[in-house]
């Protein structure tokens, strides 16, 4: 006959065995697994796990933690690549234009030059040779104007104190005696 404490030591004993083969259900991925799942590297769960941000999400068996599975809306999807944001269009909105390279820059401009001229008629375009002209010259007297007025005199009230330039400066260290040199030929 069994004594009380054995058959409380049996029944403990298949309840863990059940409760185990639940818990291999409940808690079916390794701590690899699980951080791939979440997109994360391995020690990035460890430290979710000890700050306690997985707190009931996982179990320790045998010196080992396992995860349970991910609610649907938890598993995260594949990451975008982060690509440049295409500038499309930039040129028509007056905004700075950034090319890799000229033939690129001189390649767009063609573009758009036959883009202008499908779209106006002949008369209009056998006068776009003289407004360039006529654009190049207001450019270059701009640029004339401007040179005048950097090359005119700026007033200048004073010379400054001190020039290391042209002055060399009269003061001597205190406390050193000046050492006469006597000149001996033979």
């Amino acid at each position: 006959m069994l004594s009380v404490q054995e058959t409380i030591v049996r029944i403990h004993s298949n309840i863990q065995i059940c409760y185990a083969a639940d818990m291999e259900d409940l808690y079916p991925y390794t701590q690899l697994e699980y951080a791939k799942l979440l997109g994360l590297s391995k020690a990035g769960l460890i430290s979710r796990r000890k700050t306690g941000k997985l707190e009931g999400q996982y179990i320790v068996k045998d010196k080992c933690y396992y995860y349970a599975r991910l609610r649907p809306d938890q598993v995260k999807p594949t990451p975008k690549t982060h690509t440049k944001p295409r500038r499309r269009g930039a040129h028509n909105s007056g905004s700075a234009l950034h090319y890799p390279n000229q033939a690129f820059k001189e390649h767009n401009e063609v573009k758009m030059l036959a883009k202008i001229r499908s779209n106006l008629d002949q008369e209009t375009l056998d006068l776009i040779p003289e407004a360039v002209e006529i654009a190049k010259q207001k450019r270059q007297d701009r640029i004339k104007e401007t040179i005048k007025s950097i090359d005119q005199p700026t007033k200048q009230y004073s010379t400054g104190l001190y020039n290391p330039k042209h002055v060399t400066p009269s003061w001597r260290p205190l406390g050193v005696k000046r050492i006469a040199r006597n000149y001996k030929y033979y």
